[in-house]
């Protein structure tokens, strides 16, 4: 079954380490009622529940070392149809990409997939 998959590259302004990175997304996590079910350092999941099967929503956060300094990338998944462009699921990536600017302007975003594309191989 196709899945909806959105993603998200934010870059710190100034060096952070994971943690801090993770700690930064927090206030994000709170407004859309993120329940985190895994986390380490530099890795979190969440659920992110909506109504029935296709609406209930998983968030990863990954800290990823890149040339020019570590990155944090945000995906969103559902079993949602990409095909009917997932509606649901684009409504909370729109959510999420605008709580992000709120809460973490220390991290701009540099990459979102809804308007770049897939990432580049080698980034």
């Amino acid at each position: 079954m196709a899945v909806a998959r959105f993603l998200v590259v934010l870059k710190p302004g100034v060096p952070l380490d994971a943690a801090a990175m993770l700690e930064a997304l927090q206030p994000v996590l709170e407004e859309i009622r993120a329940e985190i079910e895994h986390r380490t350092p530099a890795h979190l999941s969440a659920m992110i529940r909506g109504g029935g099967e296709t609406q209930r929503m998983q968030l990863f956060a990954d800290v990823q070392s890149k040339a020019d300094g570590k990155v944090l990338e945000l995906v969103l998944l559902s079993r949602e149809a990409m095909g009917t462009t997932a509606p649901h699921t684009r409504e909370v990536f729109k959510l999420l990409l605008e709580l992000i600017q709120r809460h973490v302007p220390s991290m701009p975003l540099t990459f979102r997939s809804d308007r770049d594309g897939p990432l580049p191989i080698g980034t």
